[in-house]
């Protein structure tokens, strides 16, 4: 007979499966275990053997008939004084005294469970609160298909393979290799048996915690919130975390950056600063003391203005910064900051005040994600686009526009309709760059065609460009006055040094001006996290002065003139680069010519059009000091490979 504390788990456990049960059929949900299907035991099949399983992956049966015994958690349903009941209180008992060491046997389909032979088994462990169970598995590997569930799948197969984790479970395809090399494994690397042991204990908590705070609402599994996790906190601290308490505490930290991730479209963009109108209440406000006096205000550099053009025109913008609004803004800068470094160094910045940091360079953007989640109520910048993160602004400018006028200018200058074109690296941004220098070009001449190569391939560009009797080419922008490295549209003398023409400039100081008067008049403009809904992207183009045409002395008259038309037109929202007929090198039409493409087209273009000769390189043709920042934002970027890298 089972013993009366055996009879009160049932008991518990039945009011628990009829709850569920009822709330299931109000949601218009299965309110029993799942049926396997006798189609499926007729797949190829793999014998696993005995071994430990997550006890929530078990979530069916190869018997239909079994099914309506059970709830959805398996907690039983079948009344105090039927046979089911009886049996299971043995069982109840069984476990109470000396523990249920027999296996079930089951099969395993996609990463779950279904009970061949030890049904109540699973019930009683289960309502009894056991993590795991003993199981003797059985793989059905299901049919080839293209099916995203089982695309991620057979991942999963390959991630299990080394690691023998089960229950870690990802939306998207990449999942498992970008845990991985988060964990500090290659793809391929077999993981030591402790590290397996001590990672399932972590993330059975870890999970636990995600679904705790609701997280079953956000449409994510727990293996989406890890990675996501693993962007603000490494991997030592989720290892070394003791109990739910402390995976609760940054999970909360970190929970708005989880719920936009869920979002559809989780990245609003700016494309334009405030109006005029708002531009002179912000100086007015200062100037009256009607917001803050003085705000502290930090950057942070990975090179120096002596070594990098790029480092240079951001000091540059702070500089102006600095002159323009005077006392109202109190400016340190940091310079030849390592990724390495940068925690500390933007950790020193905020003992110092800084209330709004510009962290200038995506090699940076890890250390200041990872800083962002620990002060909340400082606000962090990073010069980068298309990042997801409610902690982190992301901010670039709309090159294309000028690249587009360039374009122009060089189609109205060939006189062999070939043009040069270098890019720098297949990154978001940079095809439509591309693309908008050959459409540029056929605007002033329908012959035209554009050779394109790339910095980040090993070669000599310029000595291929003479050997093909090219001598009209755009290069790197300008960003600064410096000796060297930048030269946008040029001629390429056969003898002799470059012929500048004209080039897109940036100027990151009216960006600082305008992010730190809005912040002056009133800082609720730059949302915290805790006030943000989406991630925001600011994306100005040249009407907002941040990019616009350089063109010099030696550039003939005529195509300055067109040039201004051009700048003009597209400060004023006339005249748009990409609404004009477009094909692509395929020979598909990309736009018929009736619409402009919209901001998420261009940003993402991966793809280039018919003017255009050569191709985006792929990620293990790149030179290595390219591939860091192509990992991050690079426009195949899902599709590269996530093992840890070792360039420099």
């Amino acid at each position: 007979m089972a013993s009366a504390e055996a009879v009160q788990y049932y008991q518990q456990a039945l009011k628990q499966g009829q709850r569920e049960y009822k709330d299931c059929v109000h949601r218009g949900l299965n309110p029993n275990i799942q049926a396997l299907g006798a189609e499926k035991l007729q797949l190829s099949q793999n014998k696993l053997g005995v071994m430990e399983v997550p006890i929530y992956l078990v979530v069916g049966s190869t018997e239909e008939a079994r099914c309506n015994s059970f709830s959805p958690s398996f907690y039983p349903l079948m009344g105090t004084d039927t046979e089911f009941a009886m049996k299971w209180t043995h069982l109840c008992a069984a476990q109470l005294s000396e523990g249920i060491h027999d296996a079930i046997k089951c099969y395993e389909y996609l990463g779950r469970f279904y009970v061949q032979e030890g049904n109540k088994r699973v019930s009683v462990l289960r309502s009894m609160g056991s993590a795991t169970i003993q199981a003797d598995v059985i793989r059905l590997m299901p049919e080839p298909s293209d099916d995203i569930t089982t695309q991620i799948y057979l991942e999963f197969l390959d991630f299990f393979k080394h690691s023998r984790c089960w229950g870690v479970h990802f939306s998207d395809l990449g999942g498992y290799a970008k845990l991985q090399a988060a964990l500090g494994f290659s793809k391929d690397e077999d993981w030591p048996e402790d590290f397996q042991k001590k990672f399932r204990a972590r993330y059975f908590s870890f999970r636990a915690s995600f679904y705790r705070l609701g997280g079953g609402s956000l449409g994510l599994t727990a293996g989406d919130a890890l990675l996501r996790w693993l962007e603000f906190y490494d991997a030592g601290e989720f290892l070394s975390a003791i109990g739910e308490g402390e995976y609760r505490k940054t999970l909360t930290a970190i929970w708005k950056e989880l719920c936009v991730h869920a979002e559809t479209a989780p990245i609003a963009v700016s494309l334009a600063p405030a109006g005029e109108g708002e531009e002179k209440k912000s100086v007015m406000s200062a100037l009256l003391g009607g917001g803050k006096k003085r705000l502290k205000v930090a950057f942070l550099f990975q090179g120096t203005v002596e070594t990098s053009g790029w480092a240079a025109a951001h000091d540059k913008g702070r500089a102006y910064l600095e002159e323009t609004l005077g006392d109202s803004v109190s400016v340190k800068s940091y310079y030849h900051v390592s990724p390495q470094e940068a925690e500390g160094v933007i950790g020193d910045a905020i003992s110092e005040g800084a209330e709004l940091i510009f962290t200038t360079s995506v090699s940076l953007i890890d250390a200041t994600l990872r800083v962002a989640v620990k002060y909340p109520k400082v606000r962090f910048m990073n010069c980068s686009i298309d990042q997801p993160y409610v902690n982190v602004k992301a901010y670039y400018c709309r090159v294309y526009e000028a690249k587009f006028i360039t374009g122009a200018i060089a189609g109205a200058l060939c006189k062999t309709g070939r043009i040069g074109y270098v890019g720098s690296y297949p990154i978001l941004g940079v095809p439509a760059s591309v693309n908008a220098f050959a459409l540029g070009a056929a605007l002033t001449n329908p012959e035209a065609h554009i050779d394109l190569r790339w910095h980040c391939l090993p070669g000599d560009y310029m000595a291929q460009f003479k050997a093909q009797g090219i001598y009209l080419v755009s290069d790197r922008d300008y960003v600064a006055e410096q000796p060297y490295g930048a030269q946008g549209l040029a001629w390429l003398p056969p003898d002799g040094p470059l012929v500048q023409l004209a080039s897109p400039s940036w100027y990151w100081g009216e960006f600082y001006v305008r992010i730190v008067r809005e912040m002056l008049r009133d800082p609720k403009t730059i949302p915290l996290a805790e006030d943000s809904s989406r991630a925001i992207n600011y994306w100005w183009g040249m009407d907002s002065g941040v990019v616009d045409l350089r063109t010099s002395p030696d550039l003939p008259e005529g195509c300055r003139a067109l040039a201004e038309i051009l700048r003009q037109g597209i400060r004023a929202g006339t005249i748009h680069p990409f609404q004009r007929f477009i094909r692509d090198q395929e020979g598909n039409v990309v736009n018929d010519g009736t619409r402009d493409l919209t901001m998420e087209e261009i940003l993402k273009m991966d793809w280039l059009c018919d003017r255009i000769d050569g191709r985006l390189p792929a990620f293990d043709e790149l030179l290595p000091v390219a591939r860091a920042t192509v990992r991050r934002l690079g426009v195949d970027r899902e599709s590269i490979p996530p093992e840890e890298e070792r360039d420099t």
